[in-house]
């Protein structure tokens, strides 16, 4: 009599204490931010339990979850990103005012000023499209100009158009660009720093023992006060995720039929003329929804209908689009894959014989 009590305990509990289902939940296919959201969520469920036998596991949990704060709170936009834009602004405007001085003494009228400008103007060739470079080339090519200028053979030419003040102005710029520059340096985050992959299964890692516990409690303890209702907002909250999935995917399942109506819409009216160019039979060429490539580059997969391939698979070729709207088969080049040293060569398959 005993041992049919034990066996049958669970139906002698009262309705609101009898095991609970906790969900499964699809952590994998949540977005970083919604995955690290999640966690939270179940964190703040717990700690509002005041469940003491959750207590213990729930520190691994905040550990985790501040780690992957860490990854998801990286700046969009380096430090000093404005400061700089100022400053190369005020850098370019520097070399702009140099290199108009240097013009307008070209067209004065007394060859002297004229022939020291000229010198300016080729050392100024040398350093193309300053202002079009990207940050750090255009520093080093102004602190090559401006050694240039300080030279003996061109210090003279530029004391003789009063460009002095000008590359100075353009020095000072350069300067003081750079040195904002390299400060930036010390605060940027490497690449790799963080391993957002390795993050979230820390993360799960804590989870799970969390929900572990859960589960024990509700099957050996389930009268734990608040339990019942920890359990049901857990649920909830899976609940919500898998709403936010399945709407994700059919959002991205609608958007890619839409694109494939719109690429079979565009191939159709030129199936005719491609399928008398290959010796096919009318209405032979369908579109199976396939694609490579981008742009003008991207080639698109058709079935021909009623023949297969050695494989016993329908025959499908790949096309391309030309400027006029026609179609045209385009064969993907094969890479035989190089020989390792020592490789044995393929075996030759004896003749038959006649």
């Amino acid at each position: 009599m005993l041992i049919f009590v034990l066996c049958n305990l669970n139906y002698y509990l009262p309705i609101n204490l009898k095991p609970m289902e906790i969900k499964n939940s699809n952590r994998g296919k949540l977005q970083n931010m919604e995955h690290f959201q999640f966690a939270g969520h179940v964190l703040a469920l717990c700690e509002e339990s005041k469940i003491k036998k959750l207590e213990p596991l729930l520190a691994p949990l905040k550990k985790a979850l501040a780690e992957e704060d860490k990854a998801l709170n990286l700046p969009r936009r380096q430090e000093g990103t404005r400061e700089l834009k100022k400053l190369d602004k005020a850098r370019d405007q520097a070399y702009r005012s140099l290199q108009l001085l240097v013009e307008l003494n070209m067209n004065e009228s007394e060859e002297e000023f004229k022939k020291s400008a000229e010198v300016l103007s080729d050392i100024l060739a040398r350093y193309p499209r300053v202002t079009q470079s990207n940050y750090d080339k255009a520093s080093g090519m102004i602190k090559n100009l401006i050694t240039d200028l300080q030279s003996p053979a061109a210090s003279s030419h530029v004391l003789h158009i009063s460009a002095q003040p000008y590359v100075d102005r353009l020095d000072l710029a350069n300067k003081t660009f750079d040195s904002r520059y390299r400060t930036r340096l010390k605060s940027a985050v490497p690449t790799g720093t963080f391993d957002m992959k390795a993050l979230r299964a820390e993360t799960d890692k804590a989870l799970k023992a969390v929900l572990r516990r859960m589960d024990s409690l509700d099957d050996l303890e389930p009268e734990t006060p608040k339990l019942a209702e920890l359990i049901t907002q857990y649920n909830a909250l899976v609940d919500k995720k898998s709403s936010t999935l399945s709407h994700r995917a059919g959002t991205s399942q609608i958007a890619r039929d839409k694109r494939t109506a719109e690429y079979d819409a565009m191939l159709k009216p030129g199936f005719a003329q491609l399928e008398e160019t290959l010796g096919l039979p009318a209405e032979s060429l369908s579109f199976t929804g396939k694609t490579e490539g981008s742009g003008p580059k991207r080639h698109y997969q058709l079935a021909i209908k009623g023949q297969a391939g050695a494989d016993g698979k329908p025959r499908t070729i790949w096309v391309g689009v030309n400027k006029n709207g026609s179609l045209f088969e385009y064969k993907k080049m094969v890479i035989e894959k190089p020989k390792q040293e020592g490789e044995k060569p393929a075996p030759v398959p004896p003749k038959k014989k006649e």
